[in-house]
Parts: C-alpha cells; sequence; structure tokens
C-alpha cells in the first residue's frame, strides 16, 4: 500500500474515532445521534480495515480455517450474551422507574381525593399543597433530575402535606379516611425517593467495558477472514458494525430512564393535576 494512501486511512480512522467520542457526548436528536453513531461505525471499521491488513502484512490469510471460525463464533456468542444482559438491564431499570412514577402519581391523586372527607380547612391545605407539588415536579423538578437533582421546592410541599396530617385535630385522626391517607402519604414519599434513584443510575463501567471490548474482538476477528473479493469482506465488517452500534444506541438510550428524547415523561403528573382541576369545576 502507497504511504501517502495509508495516511488517508489513518485521517479517516482517527476523525471517526473522534467524531464517535463527540457523538456520544453532544445533546443531538435521538434520530441524529443514531444515524452518526452508525454512520461513523461503518467508516471506522472501513478505514481499519487496510490498516489492519498493513500491520499484518506478513501474514497471509488465503481460507478461513476451522480455529478461526470456533474463535469467532465463541466471540459472537459471548458479545451477544453481554448485550442481552445490558439490554435486560436497562429495559428493567426502565420499567421499574416508569412504574415508580405512576404509584407517585396515583399516591398523590389518592390524598387529593380522600382529603374531600375532611373539615374544609384541612381540605384546602391538601389540595394545595398537592397541586404545589405536582406542579413543580411537572414544571422544574422533572428536567433537572438528571443534573441538579430534586428541587427543593417540592421536598418542601411534600413536607408541607405531612405537617397537614400530623397537625391534624383529635377529630380528623378518629376520621377513617386518616389511616389511609397516611398510607398514602408513605407511598408517595417511598416513591419519590426511588424516583430520584433512578434519575441517577448508570450502566456499571465494567459492562459499558465488555460490551466495547466484544464488539471490537469480533470486528478485528472478521478482518482476518480469508475471502476473494474485498467488497464482501466490507460489507460484512459494515454489517457487524452497525449491529454494533446500534445495541450500544440501545443500551446508552434507556441507561437515563429520565434523560434523552427516550426519557419517561411527567404525563402521570399532569393527569393527576388534570384531574384535580376537573373535580373543582
Amino acid at each position: 500500500m502507497k504511504f501517502h494512501r495509508l495516511w488517508v486511512h489513518w485521517l479517516l480512522f482517527l476523525g471517526s474515532a473522534l467524531g464517535l467520542i463527540l457523538v456520544k457526548r453532544a445533546m443531538l436528536p435521538m434520530w441524529a445521534s443514531c444515524a452518526l453513531l452508525v454512520g461513523l461505525s461503518v467508516l471506522l471499521v472501513n478505514a481499519g480495515l487496510p490498516l489492519a491488513r498493513y500491520c499484518v502484512r506478513n501474514v497471509t490469510v488465503t481460507q478461513n480455517s476451522a480455529s478461526q471460525a470456533a474463535v469467532f463464533a465463541m466471540i459472537g456468542t459471548v458479545f451477544a450474551t453481554l448485550v442481552a444482559f445490558a439490554v435486560v438491564v436497562v429495559w428493567e431499570n426502565y420499567a421499574d422507574a416508569e412504574s415508580t412514577v405512576a404509584q407517585e402519581a396515583n399516591a398523590l391523586a389518592d390524598l387529593e381525593r380522600m382529603s374531600r372527607g375532611f373539615a374544609v380547612p384541612v381540605r384546602r391545605q391538601v389540595q394545595e399543597a398537592s397541586r404545589t407539588y405536582a406542579t413543580i415536579v411537572i414544571g422544574d423538578e422533572w428536567d433537572a433530575m438528571t443534573t441538579a437533582g430534586p428541587d427543593p421546592r417540592a421536598h418542601a410541599a411534600l413536607t408541607e402535606l405531612w405537617t397537614v396530617y400530623t397537625d391534624m385535630g383529635p377529630d380528623g385522626k378518629a376520621s377513617p379516611l386518616y389511616q389511609p391517607s397516611i398510607e398514602r402519604m408513605n407511598a408517595l414519599g417511598d416513591n419519590r425517593r426511588l424516583r430520584l434513584l433512578a434519575a441517577r443510575s448508570e450502566v456499571p463501567t465494567v459492562v459499558w467495558l465488555m460490551l466495547y471490548c466484544g464488539g471490537v474482538l469480533s470486528v478485528v476477528m472478521v478482518y482476518f477472514f480469508g475471502v476473494r473479493r474485498d467488497w464482501v469482506q466490507r460489507l460484512v465488517v459494515s454489517v457487524l458494525a452497525t449491529v454494533v452500534a446500534l445495541s450500544v444506541f440501545l443500551v446508552a438510550s434507556l441507561e437515563k430512564p429520565f434523560g434523552g428524547d427516550a426519557g419517561i415523561g411527567p404525563d402521570a403528573f399532569e393527569s393527576v393535576v388534570a384531574s384535580m382541576q376537573n373535580l373543582e369545576m
């Protein structure tokens, strides 16, 4: 291979690798991130193919040996297992976070409805604090969960709700709705904590490392498969790079349950606020 052509491949290889790093950190729409990730991955492996051949130019592979096929099958199986494990983990965390949000919103709605069985002053305090809590969660806390953390005003509204029940007089505490309301308060606080913990969840570094290593090893094994036509080998590594890129994209998209275009939205709380307004009419 001529020297100037080798440098072109090195530039393409390093440029696409840098592009992949920047795409991971950039705040782009989901479709753009996916397209760039796949496109740059295909460019990377195709630029790396002649470089790999040059680095091992003294080793000529004319046909696929049985040992090559066995090693590739083993690496492919291990990589597929790692991808399946990572997808299951992030999907379970995503589903649990979605269920937690629904339970938190339901507990808040139950509190608001049951407050109508108490005296008017208590009912007004509960409804006002519930509406304030839901409004702050929707408008401010939701977008800041993954970066700034919980909103102190939401915590203050929750504390105010607790104060209403703990400071309630003997007549209010004797109501059959008092104990169920306390249970809903506990459910509201517990699910809020679980939601905030889920917002900070991440895929362990060791899982990412194994995903990347498995993908790289799979591609490298294809580099040294003996084929008669160059375009066939490029097609194989391109398809494999696409599969690896899409697997990484799927895990990264579900890693943060409340972040990105695929993140869980505050629809459950918006429904609660709408039901509060409907009850007032």
